[in-house]
């Protein structure tokens, strides 16, 4: 833990809000703060398990890896009180100082380890983010969640980000205090049953951005006492499309049910049956927003329940009979659900940044007017030979192009045309007769240039 100290307290010495945020070395309190703004609306407000049934003003949170408070400030003004906490003294001095006008605001440098100063079910809610995946040590990262687990009431969820990739060329790479540790869905999914834990939700299992939601119980799990019906299926991200893909991002399914209370589930005791094969639950829980919407609030939502599955590329393709089994001794009613053939997906944009330093600002002329684009849904064995890049419906050429593992997504590497006018500009890739939306990225005045950072790319934030 002294290393995890020491590189730390340099970095947040050294530039505080780069190293906690890698868009833009130079960047602005205002900037820095929007963008923990954003992450807080994303990771909490969007997500039923945290305000499903509750008043944030009344819970209690805890923060891991708060660094300087980019998000903290905003859980401040949602939540009672935030009991934030880092393993950098130098963050948590800066923190202060940033925050001294918070007075539910309560920050504490720790170990790195536990949470010794907080006593035992003083807590509802546990959040982290970006921070598991610069541990070094697996035990490390398993005994945070351990004491994050003691201190949360029954019944309080703690939501977390790690590296989820496990990938041979990932595993064989040195880790230090900034290319963590991984874990494999397996390995996740053990620790909660190991921590006496019910797995809410594992979204991004065997990628960069896995996250987890782990609640303490409240009560012994409880089975429905009749065979739970099917009020609701379709696929994930959009009710009305009730035809599931076996590829790409929309690959998944999403089952809801009565005569199930949401709060007693468990996802590691979830599998959906589909002749001889069964796929876990990545999701059980409180119905989320776009199902709500779908079935105009007209349920019971303490009776109730959602479950997500993805769908693997594999899935047998056309109109399945399927089931959600819990355990061995309930599953729900039948329902036949239409999985159709994977098939090409036009590329999708994910973001651009300079090759520099990886950060979102890009240059007309300099060193940062060469970018890379990083583009969702392309064949794996994508070559730059097939690919396209457009500026503003103009051609440029594509330097480099490659697959990233765990990330799920393409880079590809062009060079800004000379004499390219600063302001927003139109971005497409394609990929044969297959395009992308457009998409808009702004280009700076002028050039800047800087020294290249060494980032340890497998484990930037995306």
């Amino acid at each position: 833990m002294n290393d995890m100290k020491r590189d730390w307290d340099a970095r947040a010495r050294e530039n505080a809000r780069w190293y906690i945020n890698t868009v833009r070395r130079d960047q602005s309190e205002e900037e820095f703060d929007a963008t923990g703004r954003m992450e807080v609306e994303r990771c909490i407000l969007t997500d039923p398990s945290f305000t499903e049934r509750r008043n944030l003003k009344r819970l209690h949170l805890l923060e891991i890896g708060c660094g300087i408070g980019r998000m903290t400030r905003h859980l401040a003004g949602l939540f009672g009180e935030v009991y934030a906490v880092d393993v950098s003294g130098e963050m948590i001095a800066q923190a202060r100082e940033r925050l001294n006008e918070y007075t539910n605001v309560h920050l504490q440098e720790t170990s790195g380890s536990d949470f010794s100063h907080l006593p035992d079910e003083c807590i509802d809610c546990a959040f982290s983010a970006y921070v598991f995946q610069h541990v070094p040590e697996r035990e490390v990262v398993m005994s945070n969640i351990r004491d994050a687990l003691r201190v949360l009431r029954p019944g309080g969820v703690f939501k977390f980000q790690v590296n989820g990739y496990d990938g041979e060329d990932f595993a064989s790479q040195p880790k230090d205090t900034w290319a963590g540790v991984s874990f494999s869905e397996t390995e996740i999914r053990q620790a909660a049953k190991d921590f006496g834990a019910e797995l809410v939700s594992l979204i991004g299992a065997g990628t960069l951005g896995c996250w987890v939601m782990l609640r303490k119980p409240l009560h012994s799990t409880l089975l429905s006492e009749t065979t739970p019906r099917v009020i609701a299926f379709g696929r994930s991200d959009d009710p009305a499309l009730t035809a599931i893909p076996t590829m790409g991002v929309y690959a998944y399914l999403t089952i809801v049910l009565s005569d199930l209370a949401p709060d007693r589930l468990d996802a590691n005791r979830l599998v959906l049956e589909a002749g001889d094969r069964t796929l876990p639950a990545i999701y059980s829980g409180v119905v989320g927003d776009n199902y709500a919407a779908a079935l105009d609030n007209d349920y019971d939502s303490g009776s109730t329940a959602q479950t997500s599955f993805a769908i693997p590329e594999d899935f047998p393709p056309g109109l399945q009979r399927v089931r959600v089994c819990i355990d061995e001794r309930t599953a729900s009613e039948w329902a036949e659900i239409e999985f159709l053939p994977p098939e090409p997906l036009p590329p999708r944009i994910h973001y651009a940044s300079n090759v520099i330093d990886g950060g979102v600002d890009i240059y007309a002329s300099g060193e940062k007017s060469r970018f890379r684009v990083f583009v969702y849904d392309l064949a794996r064995n994508a070559d730059r030979d097939a690919l396209r890049v457009y500026i503003d419906n103009e051609a440029i050429e594509v330097e480099e192009a490659r697959y990233i593992p765990g990330a799920g997504f393409h880079e590809i590497i062009a060079q800004l045309p000379k004499g390219i006018a600063a302001g927003s500009h139109n971005l497409i890739v394609a990929a044969g007769s297959l395009r992308s939306t457009p998409a808009t990225f702004d280009v700076q005045e002028g050039k800047e240039t800087t020294e290249q950072t060494e980032i340890h790319e497998t484990n930037r934030r995306v």
